[in-house]
C-alpha cells in the first residue's frame, strides 16, 4: 500500500491541477457534441439528396447545389 501511495503522491506533485484540467476537457467535449451531430446529419443529408437529384438530372454541380440548399433549410 505504501508503494501505491507514494506513486499517487508523485503523480499529484507532477500535475497538481490535473483533475480540473480533465474535467474541463470533458465539459468542452460534451458541449461540442450537439454541433457534431448537426454537422454529421447535414453531411448525410447532402449525400443522399445529391444522389437522388443526380439520378434525375445527370448534372453533378447542380445536384450538389440543390442538395446543399435543401439540407441547410432553404427550399
Amino acid at each position: 500500500m505504501t508503494k501505491r501511495n507514494s506513486f499517487l503522491k508523485k503523480i499529484y506533485k507532477i500535475n497538481k491541477h490535473g483533475y480540473i484540467t480533465g474535467s474541463s476537457l470533458i465539459l468542452i467535449a460534451i458541449c461540442l457534441i450537439p454541433g457534431a451531430i448537426k454537422s454529421a446529419s447535414e453531411v448525410f443529408c447532402i449525400g443522399q439528396s445529391s444522389n437522388k437529384i443526380w439520378l434525375l438530372e445527370n448534372n453533378h454541380s447542380e445536384a450538389n447545389m440543390i442538395a446543399v440548399q435543401r439540407c441547410n433549410g432553404r427550399n
